[in-house]
This record gives structure tokens, sequence and C-alpha cells, in this order.
């Protein structure tokens, strides 16, 4: 949290199991253009902004998408709101299509990932995926069924507290379409809903109109799973009676070591509060000695009035 890695920090975020430690050693010095022992924030991006070639134009190109798939589902939810049954029907349908084009992008970039991550490393396998977006909970009764909230990300960029990685907003961009297929299709089934934009207003905190969403994403080793399921279960109980928490989600991506775990919180301030938690210190011991790599925490600002979540 200073602005700059150090050589040991360096290596145990990069390293991927492609370059030794002395290699990692290497390049670490090639990026360090100042010779201070340690890589800031402008000695990285410029490095990386050397090397790009024809990404370039492929983040730029995300950067755009992104912002125009935000821009779509603000229409989306005007035209559900108020439009007729036929505007819709055509708003359905080409919102199915975006996420079908979007899905086959995807599928050519993880199935290049995974082609150079086999050859990297032969003996480690990685399962099929036969969509990014479907991820399967991953407790088990007699654990309580926290189901996924279903909430639109805000136009606002002012409002993200973090800016991802690349990848990160590629994989938020189809969660983005994916969630907002899943609202229309509840939508079509008339099922109840319940704003939660009603309880701030009927709360004394009425000046809060927005959501502060966390986004914690683990790999873990694999033999540490079994204590890192038992302590995240626990984690996920304790969270989930806190006043200050309207929901939590806990999920695992098909690789079966990663984990995502989903909360909203009412402000930044009671998330903070809750990062001093006995709760929240413990579950952090517990990832010191079961992740095999650092955690990535990102976080944004989601209207109130936009999220929803099923009365059932």
């Amino acid at each position: 949290d200073d602005g700059k890695l150090s050589l040991e920090e360096f290596q145990a975020f990069f390293s991927d199991g492609t370059l030794n430690e002395e290699e990692l050693e290497k390049l670490f010095h090639t990026i360090d253009s100042d010779n201070t022992n340690n890589v800031d924030t402008k000695e990285l991006c410029d490095y990386f902004a050397d090397h790009m070639g024809d990404y370039e134009d492929v983040l730029a190109s995300l950067e755009t998408l992104n912002l125009s798939i935000l821009k779509a589902m603000d229409y989306t939810k005007r035209v559900y709101e108020s439009g007729s049954n036929v505007d819709q029907y055509v708003t359905r349908c080409l919102l199915k299509e975006t996420a079908n084009q979007t899905q086959s992008l995807l599928s050519s970039v993880e199935s290049a990932v995974d082609a150079i991550d086999e050859q990297t490393n032969p003996a480690r396998h990685y399962p099929s995926k036969a969509g990014h977006g479907q991820v399967d909970p991953w407790y088990d009764s007699p654990m309580p069924s926290y189901p996924p909230t279903s909430w639109v990300v805000p136009k606002e960029h002012g409002k993200s507290f973090q800016t991802g990685s690349p990848d990160a907003k590629a994989e938020g961009l189809e969660g983005q379409i994916n969630r907002l297929a899943e609202l229309i299709g509840r939508l079509e089934d008339k099922t109840l809903w319940f704003d939660l934009h009603q309880r701030l207003s009927d709360s004394e905190s009425a000046a809060c109109t927005y959501l502060l969403l966390v986004r914690d994403e683990m790999t873990v080793s694999h033999k540490h799973l079994s204590e890192f399921c038992s302590s995240l279960k626990q984690y996920l109980k304790s969270v989930a009676g806190e006043r200050d928490c309207f929901h939590v989600t806990g999920v695992k991506l098909p690789d079966g070591v990663t984990f995502i775990i989903y909360e909203f919180w009412e402000t930044e301030e009671d998330w903070k509060r809750h990062l001093q938690s006995a709760i929240y210190k413990g579950f952090q011991h517990v990832k010191v000695d079961t992740l095999s790599q650092p955690e990535a925490i990102s976080s944004v600002a989601v209207p109130a009035a936009w999220c929803t979540l099923s009365r059932e």
C-alpha cells in the first residue's frame, strides 16, 4: 500500500510458473528504470505500454464498448419501465444478441489463454469453460443459500472506487450483460421484487442512495482447499447477519480453486468498519495460509434504486 513494489512483492504477484525467480528478478530490474530497487506505478505502466502491440487497440475498444454497454443498459431500464410490449420485445432481442456476440469474443480469448496455460505447464488441467458467466455456488447443504443479487453497474464512472485491470473489465462487461438479461427474464415472469431504494427511503439515512458493492476474488492452493471452504462458509454466515450488509454471496469458478465474494454495504464507511472487525481479521488470517496468490479486491458504488432482491 505504499504505491510501489519491492522485488519480493513483484515476484509474489507476477509469478505464474512461466519465469523462474532469477528471470523475474531480471525483469524487475528492467522495469525499474530509475534503479531504486522499487517499481512504481508509472514504471510498471510504461513497461507494459511499450509491449502492448495489437492489444492497445483491443483494450481501447473494450473501454469504448464498456461505455456503450452501460448506456444501453440505462436505455433498457427506461424501456422496461415505460415502453410498450413491442418495445420491450425488440429490446430483449437486441440484448440477447449482444450477450451472444460478447460470449463469442470472450470464448475465443479464453481458448487462447487455456492453450497458453497448457503449453506453459502441461501438468495443469483446466476444465472446459462452457460459459464464463456461469459460476457454480460452492456451498452445499446444510449451508444456507445466499442467491446472487441481480444488479446493474452505474453509468457514472466517477462513482468507481477502483479501476480494474483490463481482464477484470472484460469479465465485468459480460457479467453486466448476463445480470441484465437475468433481470429482464424475471420482469417477464412478473416476479415480485423488493426495491432496496425503498428501504433506504424509509430509514433515517435516506440521503444515502448508493450501495457499495465489494468484489473479492481469491485463488486457493489445492492442499488448503478444505480448510479455506470451511472458513469461508463461516465468514458468509457471519457477514449475512451484520446489520449494515444488505447481501453477501459466495461463488466458485469452474477451475475449482477460484472463489469470489460479493458484498453489498450501505456505505463505504460501513465496509471500512467491517474491515476492522474480528470476523474479517479472522478470515484474513486463514487466507494468508491458504491462498496461492494475492487476493484481488475491487469496489464500485451501485445506485440503490437499481438493486433488487427477490422476495423469495
